[in-house]
């Protein structure tokens, strides 16, 4: 049927938020297969936060856990700080930073490794602590931008209806992101506009439309063009458009610009746009 081909699409809604489509959830290891039996056997709390305390969750400890990510003490130490399920208190810039460590954690950490109703708890977290932040200060643009992030894995961990229902709310938090700071991010608010745009279904079931797509692609480029996601998801919608040699003109564009991310990030887009790359030259 048509519209099952169509909510198909919403699998690609987030990929890259920077959420990435060549991420892969499955999950062969035996025992992570029963964990996730014994997960999924237990009822979903309302939050993951059981208590709350200066000394677990504050400014200073967050901005360690994001400056030292990258590093393999930094890792499980951002592992650590998940499993104490510390409640985010109403603190603007404390709950923004949450948020923003969620979208990593669970985006280029655990990505083989948690469960599917792990991640539904995480990002459930990581949403809520951005719903937090961008009710304390609706002027800022974090808090908007970090809920529409995790929102949307959120929504794609509970499965394709669920990430449907949360399009609408993620991409109006989003557009109020463009609207208070759209360079965020490198233009994240815009970048990932476009991606609702583009695969999001249009029509009867949704607000999807390649044309507006394409405009926040641009904007993102124009703006930020040091940026090589912005012009690579440009490239991704003309190579499904079929439009072959310009999509191979921005991925190779793509590729000259320089590392503006973290080291990880950066080696994950390097492969998505190499992966990009060999999928349009065999087209």
């Amino acid at each position: 049927m048509i519209i099952t081909k169509n909510l198909k699409l919403l699998f690609g809604i987030f990929i890259s938020f920077n959420l990435f489509s060549n991420i892969s959830y499955a999950q062969n290891d035996s025992a992570i297969k029963d964990k996730e039996t014994v997960s999924e056997s237990t009822k979903e709390t309302n939050t993951i936060a059981k208590e709350t305390s200066e000394d677990q969750i504050n400014i200073k400890i967050l901005d360690k856990l994001w400056d030292n990510r990258e590093t393999n003490e930094g890792e499980q130490e951002i592992i650590n700080f998940f499993k104490k399920e510390v409640k985010v208190p109403n603190d603007f810039n404390i709950s923004w930073r949450t948020s923003r460590l969620v979208y990593y954690y669970g985006n280029f950490m655990q990505v083989e490794t948690l469960t599917k109703s792990e991640k539904t708890k995480i990002f459930k977290y990581g949403y809520e602590a951005g719903e937090i932040a961008k009710k304390l200060e609706p002027k800022r643009v974090e808090g908007f931008y970090w809920y529409a992030i995790n929102l949307g894995s959120y929504g794609l961990s509970k499965g394709i209806f669920s990430a449907l229902n949360n399009a609408k709310p993620g991409r109006d938090a989003l557009i109020e992101a463009s609207k208070i700071d759209p360079k965020y991010q490198w233009c994240g608010p815009l970048r990932i506009l476009g991606r609702y745009y583009q695969e999001v279904p249009g029509g009867l079931i949704s607000f999807g439309d390649k044309k507006i797509a394409e405009e926040y692609y641009n904007k993102a480029i124009q703006s930020c063009p040091e940026y090589r996601l912005n012009t690579m998801y440009l490239g991704i919608l003309k190579k499904k458009a079929g439009d072959k040699n310009v999509a191979l003109e921005l991925f190779k564009k793509a590729q000259t610009l320089p590392d503006v991310d973290g080291k990880i990030e950066e080696k994950r887009y390097a492969k998505e746009l190499a992966e990009n790359i060999k999928s349009v030259q065999n087209m």
